[in-house]
């Protein structure tokens, strides 16, 4: 049970802490554990308050769904058809409207109980996938397959870890589940912030440590607050993160750690990179790390083996893992020299006039414009070709004048590219598109 490994060192802060603020003020009867005792239950609230809950629920309720703050009916319907949910708990901050089940709302705390009834039970965590390249599947995980490689010494420093992400995702909630473990600090801003704000209120509490994608980090990066965050854990996932993103982090924090976690809420934490270098090294295709083993598939995506497969999917007959143990990411690699470099996702290429087209690589020949501080290459609807390539970009604070980067960045793309791959539109954007994950949306 999480509640038992909970010391004094950790500590939550947020502005927004109902659970605090409402201890000791019962404006709502509290809610006895006895009543969740092996029930299916989805959390649906504040950030806050859900790793609070989580807290107190792990041991007691047969499974529990993390809800994405921003969850709308398509959600809601899905679940309850494939989580066999008895409920909902809520604390008011959140939409909960276009649920069909019971809805109960949460006070600022739980009545004590006898914690030997809920000795029997280990409670399943159910997360839904991001869904960036389909539609979203709920997988289930135990708390041995969430933490498989998370630290649950404390370390000779005391880290404060900043929370971007919404904790009901796989990274988010891996945030929280080493905050917990380790009983670090964990600080999480209002999810209403405007992003800088967010930034400042880590900065405003002594965020030490933080976790993002390599598209949020660059938008990290654009921040005035960055230049006053005092670093020294860096995590990028989630999405590729080459050796652009990761040594302008390294010359912007040069005293962090930087770690680069490769994994996803199927496989869950397959392995993590802290050389500072894009991909990883090559001779872990033969050597396996720590309990993991890796090959390369015949489609040439990323195939993982560990001793840890537990993990299913909920209310679907797809199956994660294959006969043989190994979980295909469906990630594309490439081997460059010694290193093995991510290229995307299989199902993320767009069809160019036949020509199958990873966005990712027209991406890497953009970035090498000067005056290129960010970039997202997606197919753009043609009523004659059926889709040409769009290029969106965020020039570089720097950069005095961009009259002429739209030019720089078509004569380059046409010298490094073959023609399908040179984009038709290339547009100058304040910020990219990107979903609730922190990932850019194509």
């Amino acid at each position: 049970m999480l509640k038992t490994k909970v010391k004094e060192s950790f500590s939550l802060v947020s502005e927004e802490d109902l659970f605090a603020e409402r201890t000791g003020n019962n404006l709502i009867p509290a809610l006895k554990l006895e009543q969740f005792v092996g029930k299916n239950i989805a959390l649906h609230c504040h950030p806050a308050t859900l790793v609070r809950a989580v807290i107190e629920l792990d041991g007691v309720a047969n499974s529990v769904l993390l809800v994405p703050n921003d969850a709308c009916e398509v959600f809601s319907r899905r679940a309850e058809e494939k989580a066999e949910l008895d409920f909902v708990l809520t604390d008011g901050t959140v939409n909960t409207e276009h649920w069909k089940i019971k809805v109960i709302e949460l006070s600022g705390f739980f009545e004590e109980s006898d914690k030997e009834i809920f000795a029997a039970h280990q409670t399943r965590w159910l997360l839904a996938t991001s869904g960036t390249t389909g539609t979203p599947k709920i997988v289930a995980h135990t708390i041995d397959s969430l933490t498989r490689t998370t630290s649950k010494k404390c370390a000779s420093q005391m880290f404060s870890w900043g929370l971007l992400y919404d904790p009901a995702r796989f990274a988010g909630f891996q945030v929280v589940l080493q905050a917990i473990l380790a009983n670090f600090k964990l600080i999480i801003p209002s999810p209403n912030l405007e992003f800088e704000k967010k930034v400042e209120y880590l900065v405003e509490n002594g965020c030490n440590a933080l976790s993002a994608t390599p598209t949020l980090w660059r938008k990290i990066l654009m921040t005035k607050a960055a230049s006053q965050l005092n670093l020294t854990q860096i995590t990028l996932g989630g999405e590729i993160a080459d050796q652009r993103i990761l040594s302008s982090l390294a010359k912007k924090f040069p005293a962090a750690t930087i770690t680069h976690i490769f994994a996803s809420t199927e496989a869950g934490v397959g392995f993590s990179v802290k050389d500072k270098k894009a991909g990883f090294p090559l001779c872990w295709l033969e050597s396996g790390i720590r309990d993991v083993e890796i090959k390369i598939s015949s489609d040439g995506t990323l195939c993982l083996k560990n001793t840890h497969k537990s993990q299913i999917y909920i209310g679907d007959n797809d199956s994660i893992v294959n006969v043989d143990g190994w979980i295909d990411t469906g990630d594309v690699v490439e081997i460059n020299n010694d290193r093995v470099l991510f290229k995307g996702r299989l199902n993320g290429a767009i069809n160019i006039g036949g020509n199958k087209v990873m966005p990712e690589d027209i991406e890497s020949v953009i970035l090498e414009v000067p005056g290129v501080f960010q970039v997202a290459v997606r197919a753009k609807s043609s009523s004659i070709a059926g889709a040409l390539v769009e290029a969106l970009v965020i020039a570089d604070s720097q950069l005095c004048d961009t009259s002429s980067l739209v030019k720089s960045i078509k004569q380059h793309c046409r010298r490094e590219l073959p023609s399908f791959k040179v984009p038709a539109f290339v547009r100058l954007v304040d910020e990219l598109p990107m979903g609730a994950a922190g990932k850019v949306k194509r």
